[in-house]
């Protein structure tokens, strides 16, 4: 067995990086729904939908990783969701949208190489081209 990559890759990291990334995903989510109901661009309602769409899907991904490893999901919604809210535009909303997807890259970015467990690798794999292709669309 190798050693770990990084911090996230200790059963503690672990755990709390699916914890925090399931809470960023269900604010996510919940961002993407209310700022779909203010769009009236029809790109932006594509991409709003895209990315709400990819929110839930990588929710579902998480809590499929907690229940592999035993663990209860929280039930919280991250603090993304106030600060994204706050901002009354949607077109200055959008980039701070994207700011979230590109935190969850990063966060999936360093935690994969030092993954072992071959269910996390594949559902977190995928959550993190979800986010790729979400990113990509934004810009």
């Amino acid at each position: 067995m190798s050693a770990p990559q990084s911090p996230l890759n200790t059963p503690e990291g672990q755990a709390q990086l699916l914890q925090d990334l399931l809470s960023a995903e269900r604010a996510g989510a919940k961002v993407a729904g209310e700022s779909l109901q203010q769009a009236t661009d029809p790109q932006q309602r594509e991409l709003l939908e895209q990315i709400r769409q990819g929110e839930i899907d990588s929710c579902k991904l998480l809590l499929n990783c907690l229940k592999h490893l035993g663990l209860e999901p929280n039930k919280d919604t991250g603090a993304f969701y106030g600060k994204a809210m706050a901002i009354e535009s949607l077109d200055e909303r959008l980039p701070f949208v994207d700011k979230g997807q590109q935190w969850v890259i990063r966060k999936l970015r360093e935690y994969l190489p030092g993954c072992e467990d071959p269910l996390l690798r594949s559902e977190l794999e995928h959550m993190l081209r979800i986010h790729e292709e979400n990113s990509a669309a934004s810009h």
